[in-house]
């Protein structure tokens, strides 16, 4: 085997091999297949080698193996103490396998549990190894810089072995060749009447734990195994071969009691109680503990549980505790046999805390040094003071340093760091019981060191960072605050690394009383582009805050000045406050309107649509600020660009709104919502046609759409039905009503981007009553179309000189042909020989005297009748005698 180094991933490489022995080098092989690169060898760590241990207490007490132990069938050696301080329950079901299905282990719940916990020696010895090698060997090849294959691992061991698997462990190579692992390769080999026979690979990929599950073995079968390393340099020799191992079933026993168990910190509420592990551990690595615990007086059956899950340390900080009730506990080993038996019972501890009671305490002194710090007033002349870490006595003082003087001790850490995390506690000897502890995690340590570098480099503290803003001529405002400042404070102000002073340019100021420190600019100009410092001093104390102020960051800050600078200006006369803009009334109408500010009588206001003057009716009198222009009954003639124009002695302003394309759209979208929301609910009218639906609006405009639904169903237009507007009326006439007319009408105004609807029933009652008098209505109307009438030709009064010839005709209708007769001063008046009445064609009717006398003065009336009716058409005949000459 070689490992190529240095390959680019998803590149093609061909392949090539010669041999070597002592008479040469061989010819080249033939060349392989093109080979696409895709992964790194070793595919990754190997998840779940050493898993954390899981599972309840009530699982591992269930065990039905016994505390004196079981025979054990087949076992190699083991490093004892890397087995005792295993802490990790193994889970074969994730370990490295040589093939992608894990075997049966069986039913049997001992050697279940004695295989997970062999295995979990594993995190635990390459922990150490991997220590020894980092202090050792690693260092001398490491200074050589010098890399080279691996030299071989060693100490295979088996840490598990069922039927037909067996799982392997090893120890890292003492010399890695200068550059870490990459990988490990397995190879096996069955022995049989001590024979060995040929070395078979277990693994082709390498595998990146020192831990490995060799399957489809043959039970009983005795093996040996050999393993070899590899780096960048290369596959290093493999290790000398294996003890012999036989591939068989396991037994396990469980561990002993844990001894010495003590209580200290005794508090009202709380305890820590501490303890040592069992000289006996069983046949498997410790998993772990369990804490039980019962009132003192309290019967056997009330012995309980602290614990749930088995506990990592030999330690642990019992509360929930009641005051001024004894305690007594014991504690129980665990392993993968399962729960042992428990230590001996404490001494009964009552939970109280003492008066004179001290806790250790955290302290930073002014220098930035993190102590921790305990007093005892109760010491003996024999008395000590025993730091401890995590519950170990503290003999590495290149962490710490311990003062003691009294009855004071201070713990001073040399550089606190990720390494000092954990539990610290004080014990004072020959005392009853005093102690304390304190912890220190990651977000404690982050605390500490925090203080620390404040309190070696102390900050003048901010209530604000360095800022800008343009005041209101356009002028540039740096400034910052800072929480207080003495009297002796002082600040520099530094441009591009050079400090600037205060002059003509710049107006520096520092305000001690309230921590201000402001600096102004009259003007930014290009040159000003760059980064800006503020450097405060005050005693020991020191700050600084910078502000960078280039590319679109200034440009943006620099337009905004001049931006002020011009507002200023023009608002020194007559102008906007608020722009040209527009709203639409209650009434539909559309009005222009500004605010305006700094009026005064003589100011004037000019209207202009597209450049052409607006003549108003009358003078504005700027009330309440707000200038307005009124466009009644706004449409598509009233699009435009509109400007509104101030000016007096002072200056002007002027402010322009665009009312084309989207911005007229957008108004009259506008408009039209307000129309429709003045929509009135829909009426029924009858006519004479049929039945009229209608609703009034403010006004109409084109662009407000109509649409009418019948019964959910819009309705297509027709001569019979169709819409309409007149005037302010939207309506549907429905000609000629039938039944299937009935139902619900809703008439839908979209105002381009709500729909409106008004809706009616038109149905029942309401069109029962609705078709009844459309049916009189246009009875009526016939009759009123065919009824007998005058259509015209006789006047009103008729003046006739005595003698003279008076002819009159007119002209009737009516269908049926109407009746025709006369009256006479309201007496009927029949033609005779002096008066001649004539009726031709049913439409033509003549009155004709051919001589008139004084007698024939007086009121003729012509009437026409038919069954639709009867009509009287009067003439006054006024006949009248010269005057003699």
């Amino acid at each position: 085997r070689f490992i190529c180094h240095g390959l680019v991933n998803g590149e093609k490489y061909i392949f090539r091999v010669r041999a070597v022995n002592a008479a040469g080098l061989s010819e080249f092989s033939q060349d392989s297949e093109p080979i696409e690169v895709q992964a790194a060898i070793g595919g990754g760590l190997l998840h779940g080698v050493c898993p954390e241990l899981s599972g309840k207490a009530g699982e591992l007490t269930d065990c039905t193996a016994s505390w004196e132990g079981m025979h054990e069938s087949s076992q190699p050696i083991f490093d004892t103490d890397a087995l005792l301080k295993c802490n990790a329950k193994f889970n074969r079901e994730t370990l490295s396998s040589s093939s992608d299905r894990l075997g049966s282990t069986g039913d049997n719940k001992t050697r279940e549990m004695v295989k997970e916990h062999i295995t979990s020696a594993l995190q635990k010895v390459a922990a150490k190894q991997a220590s020894k090698s980092r202090s050792g060997h690693l260092e001398k090849v490491s200074e050589k810089k010098d890399t080279a294959a691996p030299s071989p691992p060693y100490d295979i061991m088996v840490l598990e072995s069922v039927r037909d698997s067996m799982a392997l462990g090893w120890k890292q190579p003492k010399v890695t060749g200068g550059t870490e692992i990459t990988g490990y390769y397995v190879n096996y080999r069955e022995v049989v009447d001590g024979v060995p026979g040929k070395w078979m690979e277990a693994n082709i990929k390498a595998i990146s734990e020192r831990a490995y599950r060799i399957q489809d073995l043959k039970e009983n079968m005795v093996y040996q195994f050999q393993v070899a390393a590899a780096n960048l340099a290369g596959v290093g020799t493999p290790s000398l071969p294996s003890q012999p191992f036989k591939c068989e079933e396991w037994t396990i026993a469980v561990p002993g009691p844990p001894h010495d168990v003590t209580c200290t910190e005794v508090r009202k509420d709380s305890l820590v109680l501490l303890w040592k592990e069992p000289v006996y551990t069983g046949r498997s690595p410790i998993a772990g503990y369990y804490v039980d615990m019962k009132e003192t007086e309290a019967k056997e059956e009330h012995w309980r549980s602290v614990n749930e899950k088995p506990l990592q340390n030999k330690f642990l900080k019992i509360g929930g505790l009641q005051e001024g009730v004894s305690y007594v506990f014991r504690v129980r080993a665990t392993n993968q046999a399962g729960v042992g038996k428990p230590s001996d019972v404490t001494d009964p501890v009552v939970a109280e805390t003492r008066p004179g009671t001290k806790e250790v305490v955290v302290d930073v002194d002014d220098n930035g040094v993190i102590s921790l710090n305990f007093e005892c007033d109760q010491m003996s002349p024999n008395s000590q003071f025993v730091w401890s870490k995590n519950y170990e006595p503290i003999e590495d003082d290149s962490r710490l340093s311990i003062d003691t003087k009294g009855g004071k001790s201070k713990a001073a850490f040399k550089d606190l760091g990720e390494d000092d995390l954990g539990i610290y506690s004080c014990i004072v000897t020959d005392t009853d019981g005093v102690s304390s502890s304190h912890t220190i995690d990651e977000e404690e340590m982050k605390r500490l060191l925090a203080l620390s570098h404040e309190r070696k480099f102390p900050t003048v503290p901010l209530a604000s960072e360095l800022a800008v803003e343009i005041l209101e001529k356009g002028e540039v405002r740096f400034w910052l605050q800072a929480e207080k400042l003495s009297g002796n404070a002082k600040a520099n102000f530094v441009f591009n690394d050079k400090e600037i002073f205060n002059g003509e340019k710049y107006k520096m100021k520092v305000d001690q009383k309230t921590g201000l420190v402001e600096m102004i600019m009259d003007k930014l100009e290009d040159k000003d582009e760059g980064t800006y410092t503020f450097q405060l001093q005050d005693g020991k104390a020191t700050n600084q805050s910078s502000l960078v102020l280039i590319g679109d960051v200034f440009k943006k800050l620099q337009d905004e000045a001049d931006f002020q600078r011009k507002e200023w200006h023009r608002k020194q006369g007559p102008h906007f406050v608020d722009k040209l803009g527009w709203e639409v009334t209650d009434d539909c109408n559309v009005m222009l309107k500004c605010k305006v500010a700094n009026i005064k009588k003589e100011t004037h206001i000019v209207w202009y649509k597209d450049d052409r003057e607006i003549m108003v009716d009358e003078e504005h009198d700027f009330k309440d600020g707000v200038c307005t222009l009124l466009i009644s009954e706004f449409s598509k003639k009233d699009a435009g660009t509109y400007e509104v124009i101030l000016k007096d002695d002072r200056g002007k302003d002027s402010s322009e709104l665009k009312l084309k394309d989207t911005a007229f759209a957008d108004l009259m979208n506008e408009v039209c919502r307000r129309i429709a929301l003045s929509a009135t609910d829909l009426k029924i009218q009858s006519t004479a046609e049929g039945i009229r639906l209608y609703s009034y609006v403010t006004y109409y405009v084109e662009d407000l759409r109509v649409g009418w639904v019948h019964n959910d169903t819009q309705i297509r237009f027709t001569d019979r039905v169709k819409t309409g507007v007149t005037g302010e009326q939207i309506w549907l006439q429905i000609n000629e009503p039938t039944p299937q007319d009935k139902g619900k009408y809703t008439m839908e105004l979209f105002d381009g981007k709500t729909e409106h609807k008004k809706t009616v029933d038109l149905s029942g009652q309401a069109f029962d009553e609705a078709f009844a008098e459309f049916q009189r209505l246009k009875q009526a109307a016939i009759a009123e179309k065919n009824r007998a009438r005058v259509l015209g030709g006789l006047p009103d009064v008729v003046t006739i000189q005595e003698g003279k010839a008076l002819n009159l005709s007119c002209t009737v209708w009516g269908d049926p042909t109407p009746e025709v007769s006369w009256l006479k001063n309201e007496k009927a008046f029949v033609s005779d020989a002096n008066c001649i009445l004539k009726f031709e064609s049913g439409k033509k009717v003549s009155f004709s005297i051919s001589t008139v006398s004084t007698l024939d003065s007086g009121k003729y009336s012509i009437v026409v009748k038919n069954k639709y009716g009867t009509e009287t058409s009067d003439v006054t005949v006024s006949v009248f005698i010269p005057e003699e000459e």
